[in-house]
């Protein structure tokens, strides 16, 4: 157990220093970097795919399978939206706002549960959704600008979190397939913006930033391949309560290292998703007390 909080929490810090690595490639337009981000995430992918038998495995299972074949071009849809709204989060500098999307996703797992499942939610889980639902509400009445980039990260990532409890096929294989279906796409945008004389890949003096492109694939698959590790050795709950981990490290990042504004009202909007969230952290004990 303690091994698997070690990965999980090495995956989850990862995931939560994320803007500080996107910030580094500001000046890229946000399409140039997710096609570059799919691009390198495929050998990496490829790399583990190969040196662990099960996903090795799972990954020929599913290849062969329509239906997993046709899940997993839903889900690399909804992967692509998730993380090239997150890359254009960290440069129109609203992480802060980002971290409230995934501050939701446990929330709306919840509603998904309730609504494609017809899993039954009990009266705590009820008021940590509703709590959440009148945070966000006070948090768009609350802001000039509608916070467009937090409900989307939000429902996109729950909306695939959801979609993979449906999919069989791992999660690193998964990816895997996912970014496979993405590589035509991927390909051909890099194609034409360097026909275009408009790539900034491979046209910098300094190389750095092709050396930021190149490195998102690892950063991309590796702390994936810690969590989905960690999640092996510990329960649901353990997971499931750790992952707050990520987005309160975003939060801080945007409000302390890129001074993003955070007014009172805001904080008021935030304050109905902790206590949200604090609900359902209780309910959680409470569902797995001995």
């Amino acid at each position: 157990m303690n091994k698997g909080i070690i990965l999980i929490l090495l995956g989850y810090i990862s995931w939560g220093l994320f803007p500080l690595y996107w910030a580094l490639l500001k000046h890229v337009p946000a399409t140039e970097v997710l096609a570059h981000r799919m691009l390198w995430s495929v050998p990496v992918l490829v790399i583990f795919v190969i040196l662990i038998k099960s996903w090795r495995h799972s990954f020929v299972i599913a290849f062969k399978s329509k239906r997993e074949l046709g899940w997993l071009l839903l889900t690399a849809m909804l992967i692509t939206i998730n993380w090239g709204v997150y890359i254009i989060a960290v440069s129109l500098d609203r992480v802060v706002e980002a971290s409230m999307g995934y501050f939701l996703t446990p929330l709306l797992h919840i509603l998904g549960g309730f609504l494609i499942f017809k899993e039954k939610i009990g009266r705590i889980k009820q008021l940590a959704v509703l709590f959440a639902t009148l945070g966000v509400f006070y948090y768009i009445k609350s802001v000039d600008t509608f916070p467009w980039v937090g409900l989307v990260l939000g429902f996109s990532f729950a909306s695939y979190g959801i979609l993979r409890k449906i999919i069989k096929t791992p999660a690193v294989p998964g990816l895997l397939i996912e970014t496979l279906w993405l590589i035509p796409l991927s390909l051909g945008y890099v194609f034409y913006i360097e026909n275009n004389h408009t790539a900034i890949f491979l046209n910098t003096n300094t190389g750095l930033t092709d050396f930021w492109l190149i490195l998102a694939g690892i950063v991309t698959v590796v702390p994936l391949v810690l969590f989905t590790t960690g999640a092996r050795l510990l329960t649901m709950t353990t997971t499931g309560i750790l992952f707050f981990i990520t987005p309160t490290i975003q939060f801080l990042v945007g409000a302390m290292v890129f001074h993003e504004s955070v007014n009172t009202s805001q904080l008021i909007g935030f304050m109905g998703i902790w206590i949200g969230l604090g609900l359902y952290v209780y309910s959680l004990f409470l569902q797995h007390k001995p």
